[in-house]
C-alpha cells in the first residue's frame, strides 16, 4: 500500500490518510532533497486495499467498474453505496440531520457526473423518484451538464440520451423503473444507482416478488459497498467476485478477507461464513452458534465496519 498514513477504523483516522506524492503534477521537478522515501512501495498488498479511502473514492470506483461493464456489453446495471449516515437497505433513504437530504441527492450528481466522464457518453439522464424532487434539482442544478427527469414524466428520456442512470428508485416506482428498462432496452443502458424496490414484502403479493426478482435478475451488480446485520460488511467491484470482509485482530483498523464468492453472498451462506471467520463454533448441526462469546466478537467487528462506512461520507 502506497498510503503515508492509513487507517480505516476511525472518523477521524480515516482522515488522516493522505497520499501526499499524489499532489505532485507531472510537471513538477523534484531534486534529490526533495525525493519521497519509498518508505511503503514494498510492503506486500493487503486484500483490503481494495476498499476506497473515502467517499470519493468510492464514487470513482464506482464509476469506473460501471463504465468497464458498459464497455464489456452490460446493459443493466447497479450500483450500491449504502452510507449509514443516511441510508438504510430497508427502509431507504434516512434523513437525520438537517442537509442529509441534500447531501444524498449531490451524491447522485457526483456519481451522474462521473459516469458521464468515465464512459465518454455526451446524453446522459438522471432519473429521480418523483416530479418533485427533479423540479427542485432542476432550479437548484442549473449548471449540470446532463438531463434531468422524474420516473412520472410522460415522456422519462429522449432519443439522444446514451445513459439513464436512475437515482433511489423506490417500491412504489418499480413498475415505472420496468417500463423505462424495457422502453430503453437495446439501445440505452440503464443504471440503477442505490435502489430501494424491496421493503419487506409486506402486503406484496407472490406474483409481484417474482416479477421484481426476474426484473432484478438482468441487471449486473458493478459496485456494492455495504455493512449488513450485525456482524460484517460486503463489497464488491466488478469485475471481481463478491468479497466479505472483517475486522483484522492482528492489525487495527484494518480488514481480512473473509471469502470470495461468484453470487452475492446472503442468508445462512453469509452467516456461515462470518462465523468461520470470527472463529466461533458450530453446534451440532454446523449451524452458528449464538452464545455470548460469539454476540461478543461479532459486535466489535461492527461497530468498526460502520465507522468505516461512516467516515466515507466525511
Amino acid at each position: 500500500m502506497l498510503a503515508n498514513t492509513v487507517s480505516r477504523s476511525g472518523c477521524c483516522q480515516t482522515e488522516s490518510r493522505t497520499l501526499e506524492h499524489r499532489s505532485l503534477s507531472s510537471s513538477e521537478e523534484v531534486t534529490p532533497a526533495e525525493q519521497p522515501e519509498p518508505a511503503e512501495a514494498s510492503a506486500d498488498p493487503r486484500d483490503d486495499d481494495v476498499l476506497p479511502d473515502n467517499l470519493t473514492d468510492a464514487l470513482a470506483q464506482a464509476s469506473e467498474a460501471t463504465a468497464k461493464a458498459l464497455e464489456r456489453g452490460a446493459g443493466r446495471c447497479i450500483v450500491e453505496l449504502l452510507l449509514p449516515e443516511f441510508w438504510d437497505p430497508n427502509s431507504g433513504a434516512v434523513f437525520a440531520e438537517e442537509g442529509d437530504q441534500q447531501r444524498f441527492w449531490k451524491l447522485t450528481r457526483r456519481f451522474v457526473e462521473q459516469m458521464a466522464e468515465q464512459s465518454g457518453r455526451s446524453h446522459v439522464r438522471a432519473v429521480y423518484p418523483d416530479i418533485g424532487v427533479a423540479a427542485m434539482l432542476k432550479n437548484q442544478w442549473q449548471d449540470v451538464t446532463f438531463h434531468l427527469s422524474s420516473l412520472n414524466d410522460r415522456k422519462v428520456f429522449s432519443e439522444e440520451d446514451d445513459l439513464i442512470v436512475i437515482a433511489a428508485p423506490d417500491p412504489q416506482g418499480l413498475q415505472d423503473v420496468v417500463r423505462v428498462s424495457q422502453q430503453a432496452e437495446g439501445s440505452k443502458p440503464v443504471v440503477l444507482f442505490n435502489p430501494r424496490l424491496a421493503s419487506g414484502d409486506a402486503g406484496i403479493g407472490l406474483n409481484v416478488r417474482r416479477m421484481r426478482d426476474r426484473f432484478l435478475s438482468t441487471f449486473v451488480t458493478t459496485y456494492s459497498l455495504r455493512p449488513i446485520g450485525d456482524a460484517g460488511s460486503v463489497f464488491r467491484r466488478y469485475p471481481s467476485l463478491w468479497q466479505v470482509f472483517m475486522e483484522d485482530p492482528s492489525m487495527p483498523g484494518r480488514y481480512k478477507l473473509a471469502a470470495e464468492r461468484a453470487e452475492r453472498p446472503a442468508g445462512d451462506a453469509l452467516d456461515l461464513i462470518l462465523t468461520e471467520a470470527s472463529g466461533a463454533e458450530l453446534n451440532a448441526d454446523g449451524e452458528p452458534g449464538s452464545g455470548p462469546g460469539l454476540l461478543t466478537q461479532l459486535g466489535s467487528t461492527m461497530a468498526s465496519l460502520q465507522r468505516f462506512a461512516r467516515s466515507l461520507s466525511r
